[in-house]
């Protein structure tokens, strides 16, 4: 879950938002993938943070009764692994390549934090990853620019998303393309965005993200929270990418 300040409140967008929004860009980046990589690539690039309801997990409201922006810690020393282990069971029962994506991922986000539970996940993944590899006939770079193509669009809807692109046309660094390259974005008037070096198919298209505003500041329990976001109106956010 994605949380900003806002002058009313809390801006709240979901990661299944932000996981379409990812999905916008990778349709549009002009890469050259056949269909039975492409597709399931995309879904995975959409589906990559799914796996749990976001407003009815307890540890998505702070100590002090706010809602917990993701990146923000619960305080735990644990991994709760329920969410890692149903978004790859979502993916495994999609195919092996949105199975590979999708480990390579909680790969590249779990932090070391000497949990051995979730280093017997983690360790368990690289052999399920290997024996995909050799399934699927494809090596491990072939994979690992498959994946850069999760991360670029992945990290990219995450700067949209919470507002983290400079104002006044300052650019700034998005992440390390598929062929490995650095790309910069950065405004050309409001809710217009550009990029640099250009990557996408077409000079102009558009893209959204959708979100609530929650007037309320502080919650006594996730039931409380889970019931107020419900009601709030849903609200788009609609961008333009230009050449």
């Amino acid at each position: 879950m994605i949380v900003i300040s806002h002058q009313k409140g809390w801006k709240i967008i979901n990661q299944r938002s932000h996981g379409l929004l990812a999905a916008m860009l990778a349709y549009q980046y002009d890469i050259d993938l056949p269909n039975d990589i492409m597709v399931p690539t995309i879904i995975a690039i959409a589906e990559h943070d799914d796996g749990v309801e976001e407003t009815t997990e307890s540890k998505n409201l702070t100590q002090a009764g706010a809602p917990r922006h993701f990146i923000v810690s619960d305080g735990s020393k644990k991994t709760d692994l329920k969410r890692q282990i149903n978004v790859m069971e979502i993916a495994t029962s999609k195919s092996q390549l949105n199975a590979l994506l999708t480990s390579l991922h909680i790969d590249f986000i779990s932090e070391d934090n000497g949990d051995k539970k979730l280093e017997a996940f983690l360790k368990e993944q690289g052999k399920i990853r290997k024996n995909i590899l050799k399934h699927l006939d494809i090596d491990q770079n072939y994979a690992d620019r498959l994946y850069r193509f999760v991360e670029w669009c992945d990290a990219f809807s995450l700067l949209i998303c919470m507002d983290k692109i400079q104002p006044e046309g300052r650019k700034m660094e998005i992440s390390k393309s598929p062929d490995g390259d650095m790309n910069q974005v950065s405004y050309k008037a409001e809710n217009v965005i550009t990029v640099s070096p250009w990557v996408f198919k077409n000079d102009t298209f558009k893209v959204f993200y959708e979100y609530k505003i929650v007037e309320q500041l502080k919650f006594d329990s996730i039931e409380e929270f889970d019931k107020v976001c419900k009601a709030a109106e849903v609200q788009r956010e609609e961008f333009i990418f230009s050449k």
